[in-house]
C-alpha cells in the first residue's frame, strides 16, 4: 500500500484532478482578471475629483492675481470683493484683515480673516474660487509676531487675545 503525503492524492496513485490552467478560480492566476464592471460609486467619485482638479486648474490659469499671490497665516492681506450687480460690476469693496488660516479643499478653498472695525471684531470665511473675489494684497509680513516667523497653520488662538492684535484697518 503506497503512502499518503497529501489528503488530496489518491491512494492508487492517479491523481485525476482538474488542470491549474482549467481551474475557474482567480486566485490560481499569476495575474487577477479584469471584473467586467466596476462599482458605479467609485467611477463617480474618479470623476467628480477630475472635473474638480480641472476647474481647480482652469480658475488657477484665469486669475494669477489672485492665486500667485503668496501669504501665509498672520500675513495682513487685503481681498477686492465685488459688493453687488454682478460679477462684471464696477462696485467693489477692500476688506482687510489678518490671514487666522487656509483651509485648502480644491474650488472650497477659503481664507479665513479676522480684523477690528470700529471695536468690532469681524471674522470672514472669503473663498478663493469665488468670481467676486477680484484680487488679493499682502499688506504685512508676519503681521501679529512683528518680524519673527509664524509656526502654526491655523492661529484660532488669535480669538482668546486682545482684539487690538489683529487690528489692520485704519479706523
Amino acid at each position: 500500500m503506497p503512502t499518503i503525503s497529501s489528503p488530496y492524492t489518491r491512494r492508487d496513485g492517479a491523481n485525476k484532478g482538474v488542470p491549474r490552467e482549467d481551474m475557474p478560480f482567480h486566485h490560481f492566476y499569476a495575474e487577477k482578471p479584469k471584473l467586467k464592471f466596476k462599482s458605479p460609486r467609485k467611477r463617480a467619485n474618479i470623476l467628480f475629483q477630475e472635473i474638480n482638479q480641472e476647474a481647480v486648474q482652469r480658475d488657477r490659469d484665469a486669475k494669477p492675481e489672485l492665486f500667485d499671490v503668496p501669504f501665509r497665516p498672520g500675513d495682513a492681506i487685503e481681498f477686492t470683493k465685488v459688493v453687488s450687480g454682478g460679477v462684471n460690476s464696477d462696485k467693489v469693496e477692500k476688506q482687510r484683515g489678518v490671514v487666522l488660516g487656509i483651509r485648502k479643499r480644491g474650488l472650497g478653498t477659503m481664507v479665513t480673516i479676522r480684523d477690528v472695525v470700529f471695536g468690532t471684531v469681524i471674522e470672514r470665511d472669503v473663498p478663493m474660487h469665488s468670481p467676486l473675489v477680484k484680487d488679493v494684497k499682502v499688506l504685512e509680513e508676519n503681521f501679529v509676531k512683528k518680524g519673527k516667523k509664524i509656526k502654526r497653520a491655523k492661529l484660532y488662538y488669535l480669538r482668546d487675545r486682545k482684539d487690538e492684535m489683529c487690528r489692520v484697518s485704519k479706523w
